[in-house]
């Protein structure tokens, strides 16, 4: 039977906000963990499997059920075999491997320390050297000194100022012919005009060394994707659309009463009775804010472009705070024709009405036309965009959209276009 909320909900008598916001705005992924919390300190609640084969499931949701179990097992279990090698985290290991013979007085070990906090999670070092050297009173000479015999620590590649740099710190670990280690060593500093190179007679063999260089270095302790679970698809018919919350991932709770007739006994009994209208509550306004997403982004569901939405005007709709509709976005993914968008994707605000989702579409689609031997830097994009919309903005916020769409800087770019072509 199909599920139906009402558009203006109510408000169910004596919720508890200490349980209800945090169950809202709990991300699907890590509901049912949340819940058995609830449930291990209430008797009076027991929990079931999220997902059970009933006949209103559908094979398309238990594939994906199946495969997502797949995929967490598998990722549990090589996530056990990785903790079996290599429990440290890249600063750990960092720190661990400052000592004699290589850092073997206190003040080498001191701003090799020091560099280490100015390392980032990719494993590049994005400290000042002036800045350190006056941290620990020694001159700059000093320091670069000491940050250069990083070129000799694990993760190998790790400490370098750039890729380039990062790729010669890891030609150390490899026996090179010396015929060899030139021709890597120029391809390296000259990549950007690797073509050059092609018609070497060692070309074969530096294109196979270059494949064993990791970009970025650290890239083994770098925190893996989340898989990402749907709270709800909305499918789309001869121009009807349907939203179907994902039940599958709901814990099955039951709540049962114990032999018992004091005031704990009551009060828990309350509670569990509680947490189940709070769960169904939850789906309600998630599925009350996907009917005005739709109502208000019609145009991108029909294959158009996303128009300006604040969080202010889903909340007059429905009637709730601005601070309600943003703990129930906040990590929520909805899944339609188009893709898997997160919930907050479809808010945005405007720059002289053009909005900031329709900026970013028309700035990625510059990149991916882009020529690849003159990738556009961010002042380029700026005057493109400018002109395109006919808009004024600050240069840096090109930067964050970039950003936010996981577009590397320009130069990396480069080097990633230049890669493709050994």
């Amino acid at each position: 039977m199909k599920q139906e909320f009402s558009l203006k909900q109510k408000q169910l008598p004596r919720l508890s906000m200490q349980t209800w916001l945090p169950l809202l705005q709990c991300s699907l992924s890590d509901l049912d963990k949340h819940i058995q919390v609830i449930t291990n300190e209430n008797p009076c609640l027991e929990v079931q499997s999220g997902f059970e084969v009933s006949e209103s499931s559908t094979d398309k949701s238990h594939v994906a059920f199946m495969e997502y179990q797949n995929n967490v097992s598998n990722t549990a279990s090589d996530e056990i075999e990785w903790m079996s090698v290599a429990t440290e985290s890249l600063y750990e290991k960092l720190d661990n491997q400052i000592s004699a013979p290589l850092f073997p007085t206190p003040i080498s070990q001191k701003i090799a320390k020091q560099i280490i906090y100015y390392i980032n999670d990719e494993g590049y070092f994005e400290g000042d050297v002036k800045e350190i050297a006056q941290q620990c009173g020694v001159d700059a000479y000093k320091v670069e000194q000491v940050r250069q015999r990083f070129a000799y620590l694990e993760p190998i590649g790790v400490g370098a100022v750039d890729y380039k740099e990062s790729f010669l710190f890891q030609l150390n670990e490899y026996e090179l012919d010396d015929e060899l280690s030139i021709l890597l060593s120029a391809m390296i500093m000259q990549f950007d005009k690797i073509e050059k190179f092609m018609n070497h007679p060692r070309i074969h063999d530096a294109k196979e060394m270059m494949k064993k260089l990791n970009n970025p270095p650290a890239i083994a302790y770098m925190e893996p994707e989340e898989n990402i679970l749907p709270d709800m698809f909305i499918e789309s018919k001869e121009d009807q659309f349907t939203i179907r919350i994902n039940h599958a991932f709901y814990p099955d709770l039951i709540v049962n009463q114990i032999d018992k007739y004091d005031n704990f006994a009551k009060q828990k009994f309350k509670e569990a009775r509680e947490l189940v209208k709070l769960l169904d509550l939850r789906k309600a306004t998630l599925y009350n804010i996907a009917l005005v997403l739709i109502e208000k982004q019609y145009s991108f569901f029909m294959g158009g472009k996303l128009m300006p939405l604040r969080l202010q005007d889903v909340a007059d709709e429905l009637g709730f705070n601005e601070s309600t509709i943003s703990r129930a976005i906040s990590d929520k993914y909805l899944e339609c024709d188009r893709g898997v968008f997160a919930f907050k994707d479809f808010f945005s605000n405007a720059i002289d009405n053009v909005s900031t989702s329709e900026i970013k579409e028309f700035l990625k689609r510059l990149v991916e036309c882009e020529d690849k031997e003159k990738p556009l830097s961010d002042k380029h994009l700026h005057e493109e965009i400018e002109k395109r919309f006919s808009i004024t903005m600050v240069r840096r916020s090109i930067a964050k959209y970039r950003q936010e769409l996981d577009i590397p800087a320009f130069k990396e770019r480069l080097f990633l276009y230049k890669l493709a072509t050994i």
